[in-house]
């Protein structure tokens, strides 16, 4: 598991190691920084922070890179996580587009004219195949129903593979329940 992914399932984690090595690392500074103020200004304060300015070194060399560090996989994991549910809810949002554009086109002569199923085939993530499988599965239940004759089931069909691009070849799992279905 590298960094990106640790840091994706351990977001908070990483954002809690992060923010106390910069802490270490203001800290440290602000050390060095009051050491220097009361070196030059004379103050008495220099040979007590004088004594702490080794530690305050130390945490600035560990602090400085290992909270760049933390930081940067912070960043990183917030990002994976993000890309992550953006993706997820565009391929939902696609396929449920694809959907709309695929019932329009099949319910207005204009829509189809325009090819609205094309225009948002760019949305819908899905194979040619899976979106032919969707739409013929619905017209499958239309025609079990009894709402569509088998003229116009089988020209519907040929419309959907058609449109999408797919070509099947010999009977279909779907030919085999439509033939199942019409014995019963």
């Amino acid at each position: 598991m590298g960094l990106t992914e640790w840091a994706s399932d351990h977001l908070l984690a990483t954002v809690a190691v992060s923010l106390a090595f910069l802490t270490l690392s203001v800290v440290s500074v602000l050390g060095v920084a009051g050491w220097l103020l009361a070196a030059v200004l004379g103050l008495g304060g220099a040979g007590t922070l004088g004594s702490l300015l080794p530690l305050f070194v130390a945490g600035l060399v560990v602090g400085v890179p290992l909270s760049v560090v933390g930081l940067v996989a912070a960043a990183a994991g917030l990002a994976s996580r993000a890309s992550s549910a953006v993706s997820g809810t565009t391929e939902v949002a696609g396929i449920r587009l694809g959907r709309v554009a695929s019932y329009v086109e099949r319910e207005n002569r204009y829509a189809r004219m325009v090819g609205l199923a094309d225009l948002v085939e760019n949305f819908d993530t899905r194979s040619a195949e899976r979106r032919a499988d969707d739409r013929t599965e619905r017209l499958k239940e239309r025609y079990v129903e009894g709402e569509i004759s088998d003229h116009e089931f089988e020209r519907r069909l040929q419309t959907i593979l058609d449109e999408e691009g797919v070509q099947r070849e010999g009977v279909s799992a779907i030919d085999d329940e439509l033939h199942a279905t019409e014995r019963n």
